[in-house]
């Protein structure tokens, strides 16, 4: 649908810059960042290093391993902490899932 409504906000210097950096850092302009806060339920989360964590749950699966294989850990506590790392991995992605993506709007 095509916007034709204008909203006009005032805010001091302080307030400008913070929406600006924080559309900065959702990879989008003021006008789709405010629109999107405004209409979106929940929160706007910030995930700038979000493909760090899956990267070093994978690292810190792979020495769990190397770690059992060398025989520093038991079997029992390896499989355990095995387990545990995919919980986290498998949760992880699910809360990624319900995460606001702000994405180009298809017509401004």
């Amino acid at each position: 649908m095509k916007r034709t409504e204008t909203i006009q906000l005032k805010v001091n210097k302080n307030e400008k810059e913070a929406i600006a950096n924080n559309a900065d850092r959702a990879g989008t302009d003021i006008s789709k960042y405010l629109r999107t806060v405004g209409i979106e339920e929940g929160k706007i989360v910030f995930l700038d290093k979000g493909a760090y964590i899956p990267r070093q749950l994978i690292e810190i699966n792979d020495k769990i391993t190397g770690a059992l294989r060398n025989g520093k850990i038991s079997d029992a506590l390896g499989k355990e902490l095995v387990e545990n790392t995919k919980a986290i991995m498998e949760k992880f992605v699910e809360v990624s899932k319900q995460l606001t993506t702000i994405s180009p709007d298809e017509e401004e």
